[in-house]
């Protein structure tokens, strides 16, 4: 079974997330994953690294965001950690409430939970880590 392991590590400013996309990107181009696999992923990464440099690190060029890719045969795995205070998830006001959905941003999480099959966080005094996880199936 092969394996992968590799880490990312960018900085936090608005113009880094396209590097990271695109680090991840070439990642997945050696790796058994369908397209429809690959599109939920790319989604949902990008939307961790978009709140980790965002919301998290709040585009402190200063504070790092980093990324680690696991893949086996059948399951990937990607953690965003970084060097934020944290929040509260259950915090987070309901994106499909018709008072949110004009709103510019508050789907990400909405988004990475609907297309990954595990969608964690970990609170640590460094900041915090949201872990992506999607069983690969295969196929298209």
């Amino acid at each position: 079974m092969p394996e992968l392991h590799k880490q990312i590590i960018i900085k936090a400013q608005n113009n880094t997330i396209k590097e990271a996309e695109s680090k991840l990107k070439a990642l997945l181009k050696g790796i058994n994953i369908s397209g429809t696999e690959k599109h939920n992923f790319l989604v949902s990464a990008s939307e961790a690294v978009n709140n980790a440099v965002n919301h998290g690190n709040k585009n402190d060029p200063t504070k790092s965001v980093t990324l680690n890719l696991d893949y086996t045969d059948d399951e990937i795995t990607l953690s965003v950690e970084d060097e934020g205070g944290g929040f509260n998830p259950e915090g987070l006001p309901d994106p499909l409430l018709p008072e949110n959905l004009l709103k510019p941003s508050g789907r990400g999480i909405h988004i990475m939970k609907s297309l990954m099959d595990s969608v964690q966080f970990e609170f640590t005094s460094h900041g915090t880590k949201t872990v992506l996880k999607l069983r690969l199936k295969g196929g298209d």
